[in-house]
C-alpha cells in the first residue's frame, strides 16, 4: 500500500534534497563547464552575462543541474586587466527549477573571470560568446520555482 505524504512534507523533503545535493557541490568546489551565451563588454556598468550549462551535473546518482540550464551572473567594468570578474547568481533549468547561488567563473586554466578577447581604446574589455568557462558554486541561498524560492534554512539556535 502506497502511503501519500501530504504536499507540504513532500515539499520540505524536496527542497532538504536539493539543499544537501547543491551544497555538496559548493563543498567539493567542483568545476561545472559552461559556455558563454552571449558577448560582453565592460564598457557598460553592472553588466550580466548568461551562460549554459554544458552537461548534466549529478550528485549522489542524481541530476541536479540539467543540461542547457541557463546561469545569470554579473561582471565588473574593468579597464586594463585581462580577465572580466564575474560572479553568478542564479540557476534556471529548463525542467523550471530556480537556484540562487553565490559563485564565481573560471577560465578552462582556472584563472578567475572570463578571458577578454580584445580591449578598446579606453581601456574597456570585451569577450566574445561561446567561451568555454568553468563555474564554482560556492554557496546555495535559495532553491525553489521563480514564484516560490525556499531561503537556505539555518540551524535552530537553543
Amino acid at each position: 500500500m502506497m502511503v501519500l505524504q501530504p504536499v507540504n512534507a513532500k515539499e520540505d523533503l524536496w527542497v532538504a534534497d536539493t539543499f544537501q545535493r547543491l551544497e555538496t557541490l559548493a563543498n567539493e568546489r567542483k568545476s561545472l563547464l559552461v559556455i558563454n551565451e552571449n558577448p560582453l563588454d565592460t564598457e557598460t556598468s553592472g553588466g550580466f552575462v548568461h551562460l549554459i550549462m554544458s552537461l548534466p551535473v549529478k550528485v549522489m546518482g542524481r541530476t541536479v543541474i540539467a543540461g542547457g540550464s541557463k546561469i545569470e551572473c554579473q561582471y565588473d567594468p574593468v579597464r586594463n586587466v585581462r580577465y572580466i570578474p564575474t560572479t553568478c547568481l542564479r540557476i534556471l533549468t529548463p525542467e523550471g527549477y530556480d537556484y540562487r547561488i553565490i559563485g564565481h567563473i573560471y577560465d578552462l586554466n582556472g584563472t578567475r573571470g572570463i578571458p577578454a578577447d580584445r580591449q578598446k581604446k579606453n581601456g574597456a574589455l570585451q569577450a566574445d560568446l561561446a567561451k568555454e568557462l568553468q563555474l564554482v558554486i560556492e554557496q546555495v541561498t535559495a532553491v525553489g520555482f521563480p514564484s516560490r524560492l525556499w531561503p537556505r534554512p539555518t540551524p535552530n539556535k537553543e
